[in-house]
């Protein structure tokens, strides 16, 4: 298997002040491994050490310990070539201020490498894709919140890259860009087979758009997996509550595959189970064979939030 990205035992310090210097360990010991293809969550919560592990991955900062590759690539040795082949995009868009949508497109084209009618090609094509069109000569100052994090994105695709870094790309946009926003990165990774690593604070973002994740607290990986893995391992599982009436033989029901626990109250019943999909026909069998009826079937599903304040505690 091939893999865009490896990591092993990175640590990342910062050091503030003058006189009595500070030091805060961003990373410590991070180990990570993504393949190409995949699309991937980085969560975690403030100051968790998500941004700066997408800086050292994509070039911009260099940490005192640790390998990173990247495509392949030893970033140490490789900065030039990997640079040519990722891209970074950041919910906090800084561009230049008195340049058009156009303008700075144009910039970065030109930094990676492009001229000519492949340039204007190009722009062209990631204005198309973002609707930016109509702001083209529009100065970045003057862009909405949501125009200007379009402009990030497209910047991002201007040299085609083979690995995307996103960091919150969707922070303080309006749910209707945002909805876009994600389904475009959605169309990036499934059509255009981006490796794509996504940070976020938006835990139905994450489990809408990564096949797996991994959860950073205090610069260390707590866990890693796809959503519904870690929900299992954590025993977090759905909940399934079922009104009836009858006598429910709870011990025979708590034996059965993927329950984790059951509350009984009065007429209702609260089952935890591993996975609802899995378990839900034959819990029905089960009130059907004991002559039980059921009045009202509610499902919850635990979801990556869940995970989050599990690990967060």
């Amino acid at each position: 298997m091939e893999f865009a990205v490896e990591v092993k035992d990175l640590c990342k310090t910062f050091s503030s002040g003058w006189f009595r210097k500070r030091k805060k360990e961003a990373l410590k010991g991070i180990d990570l491994i993504v393949p190409v293809g995949a699309m991937w969550g980085i969560l975690g919560p403030n100051g968790a050490g998500k941004t700066t592990l997408l800086s050292i991955l994509s070039n911009l900062l260099t940490p005192e310990q640790g390998e990173v590759r990247i495509l392949g690539l030893d970033f140490r040795t490789n900065g030039n070539e990997i640079r040519k082949r990722i891209n970074l995009s950041s919910g906090h868009a800084n561009f230049l201020w008195s340049m058009s949508v156009q303008e700075n497109l144009k910039y970065y084209a030109m930094l990676y490498g492009l001229s000519g009618k492949s340039l204007n090609s190009k722009i062209e094509t990631v204005m198309d894709m973002f609707s930016l069109k109509d702001f083209a000569r529009v100065r970045f100052e003057e862009l909405s919140t949501g125009t200007k994090q379009k402009l990030s994105l497209a910047k991002a695709l201007i040299n085609e890259p083979e690995l995307l870094f996103l960091d919150e790309p969707t922070v303080g946009l309006d749910p209707d860009v945002t909805n876009r926003i994600r389904d475009i990165i959605k169309y990036l990774h499934q059509e255009k087979k981006i490796t794509i690593l996504i940070t976020t604070h938006n835990m139905k973002e994450a489990e809408f758009l990564c096949e797996e994740v991994a959860f950073i607290i205090n610069g260390s990986i707590k866990a890693k997996g796809s959503p519904q893995d870690l929900k299992e391992k954590l025993h977090l599982g759905d909940t399934i509550l079922i009104d009836f009436k009858g006598l429910i033989p709870a011990a025979a029901l708590k034996a059965m595959d993927g329950i984790y626990d059951i509350q009984i109250h009065n007429s209702s019943c609260k089952i935890t189970v591993d996975n609802h999909r899995k378990r839900l026909a034959q819990i029905l069998e089960f009130f059907t064979t004991q002559n039980i009826m059921m009045s009202h079937i509610h499902i919850k599903e635990s979801d990556l939030e869940d995970v989050f304040i599990s690990f967060t505690r």
